[in-house]
């Protein structure tokens, strides 16, 4: 495993979501990575992200992968950071439960959430909820 990956996921283990900031033009990458997305710059430390976030849009799953069949359906959408980057994770405090109310809790955003680490199926994952 490379070592920003296991960085990334010993930090989730303890609980702790961090990103990687670039020294030459700030930008935030998340998760980290060793070269900013921006520049291409390799001068970058980790940081701790806020956990805040705003919901942009969400679908759901009726099949998940096999492991993950009996937590269907599961909602998941695109999450933009207080920092600044976006990422497509598991959303918490949505209606997921036909297309109907898929639609009708899209037309209640963007809305605010929040960012916690859980741990599925023995996989610690980023999770956002809905605020």
């Amino acid at each position: 495993m490379e070592p920003i990956v296991k960085k990334w996921y010993d930090g989730l283990a303890e609980g702790r979501i961090t990103g990687a900031k670039c020294l030459d033009c700030g930008a935030v990458t998340f998760p980290p990575m060793t070269v900013c997305r921006e520049c291409r710059s390799r001068h970058l430390e980790t940081i701790k992200m806020s956990g805040k976030g705003t919901v942009v849009m969400f679908s759901s799953t009726i099949l998940p992968a096999k492991p993950f069949a009996d937590l269907a359906p599961i909602p998941y959408g695109i999450v933009k950071t207080e920092e600044g980057p976006c990422l497509f994770t598991k959303i918490e405090g949505v209606d997921c439960s036909s297309p109907e109310a898929i639609g009708r809790e899209n037309e209640k955003l963007p809305a605010p959430a929040e960012a916690k680490v859980v741990n599925v199926k023995g996989l610690n994952i980023v999770v956002f909820k809905k605020l």
